[in-house]
C-alpha cells in the first residue's frame, strides 16, 4: 500500500480533514487516518450527524406510519448504529488496543458515508449502461451487494489500520460485527412485530418490481 507521507500531520478535526480523511481512506490510503481526533469529542462529532439523521428520519416514519414495526425498525436502526461500536470496544480492550479506538470508531463511522455514494456510482452506471436492469429486483440486489461489499472492505480496512491489527484479527472484528448484527435482526424478526430487517436491504431500489427476464 503506497504512503502519502505522514509528516507534517495535519490537525485532526474540521470538516474539510474529516473530508479529506474520508476519501483518503475510502481509496485505502492509511495517511487518511491522521485526520482523525483520537478524542472522546472526536468520537462525539462523528456520531452527532448519525443520530440527528436517526431522529429526523424516525419521527418522520412515526408521523407516517405511528405503529409497532415503525418503532421497531426506529429502534433498530439506532442499534445498527451502536451496536458495532460496543463489539469494537470489547474486542479493542481484549487485543490492549483501547487507546485507538476513539480515532478508529470516529474514522469507522464517518467514512461510512462513502457507502451510500458508492451505490449511486453503481446506480449511475446501470442508468446509463443497463437503464432495464435498473429496473429490476436483479438491479437492486447488484446495487445494494456492491454497497454492503464496500462497507464490509472499509470496516475490515479501517480496524486494521486502525487499531493495529493484523489482516486476521481484522477479519476477526467484521465478523463478530456481523454476527451481532445477525442476531440482532433475528431476534427482531422472532418477537413482535416480527419486523424483518433484511426486507429493506431487498428494496432499494427497484426491488419493487418484478425481474425482466
Amino acid at each position: 500500500m503506497a504512503d502519502d507521507g505522514m509528516t507534517p500531520q495535519p490537525a485532526p478535526g474540521g470538516f474539510g480533514n474529516i473530508l479529506r480523511g474520508m476519501l483518503l481512506l475510502g481509496r485505502g490510503r492509511l495517511t487518511g487516518l491522521v485526520y482523525f481526533g483520537n478524542t472522546a469529542d472526536a468520537v462525539l462529532t462523528a456520531l452527532a450527524p448519525r443520530i440527528a439523521l436517526w431522529l429526523v428520519g424516525g419521527l418522520l416514519t412515526m408521523a407516517h406510519a405511528p405503529d409497532a414495526t415503525s418503532a421497531t425498525r426506529w429502534l433498530f436502526s439506532l442499534c445498527m448504529i451502536l451496536l458495532p461500536a460496543i463489539v469494537t470496544h470489547a474486542l479493542a480492550q481484549r487485543w490492549g488496543r483501547s487507546a485507538l479506538w476513539c480515532r478508529y470508531i470516529a474514522a469507522a463511522w464517518w467514512t461510512d458515508w462513502l457507502s451510500p455514494f458508492v451505490m449511486l456510482g453503481v446506480a449511475l452506471l446501470m442508468a446509463l449502461g443497463a437503464p432495464a436492469l435498473l429496473e429490476t429486483t436483479y438491479g437492486g440486489l447488484i446495487i445494494n451487494g456492491v454497497g454492503f461489499a464496500y462497507s464490509l472492505w472499509m470496516t475490515w480496512f479501517i480496524a486494521r489500520v486502525g487499531l493495529a491489527l493484523g489482516g486476521g484479527r481484522a477479519m476477526l472484528l467484521v465478523g463478530a460485527v456481523l454476527l451481532s448484527l445477525t442476531l440482532l435482526a433475528g431476534i427482531t424478526a422472532l418477537l413482535p412485530p416480527h419486523y424483518m430487517p433484511w426486507h429493506d436491504f431487498m428494496a432499494l431500489p427497484g426491488a419493487s418490481s418484478a425481474p425482466h427476464h
